[in-house]
C-alpha cells in the first residue's frame, strides 16, 4: 500500500476519532460530537428549546445528522482506501467514494463552522475534522497523480 493511501487511512481515522474530542466551547462547556449526538437524541423538547431556542425540530434532526456525518465519512474513507488499495478491479469506484468521503465532510465543516453559537471557541475536534477531510482529498489527488505519472 502506498504512503499516500496510508496518509488517507490516518486522515479517515482522524474524522472518526474527532467525534469523541471537544469541538467547541460555549458558556464554559466543552462540547464534543459524542455529547451533541447524545443530547440531540435524548433531550426532551423543552430542553432542546431551552438550548436551541430558535430551532425547529427538522433543524435539530439535520444538526444531529451533521454531527453523525463526520465519523461516518471517516469510516467510509478508511474502507474505500483499503478496498481501492487491495483490489484493482474496484479501484475506480473506490476512488470516487474516497473523494466524496473527503469532500462532503469538508463542505459540511465549512458551512457548520460559521453557524456556531456566538462567542464559541474552536477546539481540537473541529480542527481535526477540517484537517482530516482536507488530507483525505489531497491524498486522493496525489494518488491519482502518482498513478498517472507512473512514479
Amino acid at each position: 500500500m502506498s504512503l499516500v493511501r496510508v496518509a488517507a487511512l490516518v486522515a479517515g481515522l482522524s474524522l472518526v476519532e474527532a467525534f469523541f474530542m471537544p469541538w467547541f466551547g460555549s458558556q464554559g462547556l466543552l462540547l464534543s460530537g459524542q455529547f451533541l449526538h447524545n443530547f440531540l437524541t435524548g433531550a426532551s423538547p423543552s430542553e432542546l428549546r431551552r438550548f436551541l431556542p430558535n430551532t425547529s425540530s427538522s433543524e435539530i434532526q439535520l444538526l444531529r445528522m451533521l454531527v453523525d456525518l463526520f465519523p461516518m465519512c471517516g469510516a467510509v474513507a478508511v474502507a474505500t482506501v483499503l478496498i481501492g488499495g487491495l483490489s484493482s478491479s474496484a479501484r475506480r469506484l473506490a476512488n470516487i467514494v474516497w473523494g466524496l468521503s473527503g469532500l462532503i465532510p469538508l463542505g459540511a465543516w465549512a458551512v457548520g463552522i460559521g453557524r456556531l453559537p456566538a462567542g464559541s471557541t474552536l477546539e481540537i475536534g473541529l480542527w481535526l475534522i477540517g484537517g482530516g477531510a482536507l488530507i483525505v482529498i489531497i491524498s486522493l489527488v496525489l494518488e491519482l497523480w502518482v498513478s498517472r505519472a507512473g512514479v
